[in-house]
C-alpha cells in the first residue's frame, strides 16, 4: 500500500513540477538561405555575365545572369558591392517579354507563422508581383530608378519556400534588382534535457502506478 502510494505521489509531483516550470523563451532567428541578385554565397557581388545561382527563371527554364556593367543604363538604380542586376542573358534580352525569378529557403526549425521577410527591388520595365509560395502578396514596383520596398509577413509553410518575383519588360532593355532582402522567425523551442527527465519520470510513475492498481 505504501509502494503504491509513493508512486502516485511521484508521478503527481513530476506532473506538477511540469505544469509550474517556467516556458522556455521564444527567440528570434535568421532565415538563412535569402540572397540579393547577383552576389555569391557569401553575399559578395559577382562579376560580368556570372550565373546567379540563387535565382532561377521559371520559363524558360535557366538561372539568371548577371547584366554586364557597360550595358546598364544610367537611369537604373546603380549595382553596388552586394547586389547586381540580373536577367536572362548578360546584355538583357530578350525583352518585351515577362520573366519570374524564383528563389527558395528553408524555415526547418523555426515558427512559418511568425516568418517575416523585408527588402528593396527595381525591375525594368515593372516588378508585377511578388509570390510566397505561389501566393500573391500585393508587392509591386513601378521602375529602374529608385528601389521599392516590399514586406512579407504571411503565407510561408514550415520547410522549403519559394519566392517568386515577376517582371515584366516592354522594350530597350530588361533588367531585375534585389537590392536588400532579410527576414526572421522564431525558433521552434526544443525541451531542455532536464524537462525531459522528469516528463519521463512523470510517466514512468504513472505507468507504475497502474500497474499495481491493476493488480
Amino acid at each position: 500500500m505504501n509502494k503504491t502510494i509513493r508512486q502516485v505521489g511521484l508521478a503527481s509531483t513530476a506532473a506538477l513540477m511540469l505544469v509550474l516550470s517556467p516556458a522556455l523563451p521564444v527567440k528570434a532567428a535568421a532565415i538563412t538561405g535569402l540572397f540579393a541578385t547577383g552576389v555569391d554565397g557569401a553575399g559578395a557581388a559577382l562579376g560580368d555575365g556570372a550565373t546567379d545561382t540563387h535565382y532561377a527563371i521559371v520559363s524558360p527554364a535557366q538561372q539568371g545572369v548577371v547584366i554586364n556593367q557597360t550595358s546598364i543604363p544610367f537611369q537604373w538604380v546603380p549595382n553596388s558591392a552586394t547586389s547586381r542586376w540580373i536577367w536572362q542573358d548578360a546584355i538583357g534580352t530578350p525583352i518585351n517579354v515577362t520573366r519570374a525569378f524564383q528563389m527558395t529557403f528553408d524555415l526547418a526549425g523555426l515558427d512559418a507563422t511568425t516568418a517575416l521577410i523585408a527588402g528593396q527591388w527595381a525591375a525594368d520595365n515593372t516588378g508585377l508581383d511578388i509570390l510566397i509560395n505561389g501566393n500573391s502578396t500585393s508587392n509591386s514596383c513601378g521602375g529602374f530608378s529608385v528601389l521599392c520596398n516590399f514586406n512579407i509577413a504571411s503565407g510561408f509553410v514550415a520547410g522549403i519556400n519559394t519566392l517568386e518575383f515577376q517582371v515584366q519588360d516592354v522594350g530597350g532593355i530588361a533588367g531585375f534588382l534585389v537590392s536588400s532582402i532579410s527576414g526572421s522567425a522564431d525558433a521552434i523551442p526544443v525541451p531542455e534535457p532536464g524537462m525531459i527527465a522528469i516528463f519521463g519520470l512523470g510517466l514512468i510513475g504513472l505507468g507504475l502506478a497502474r500497474r499495481r492498481r491493476a493488480s
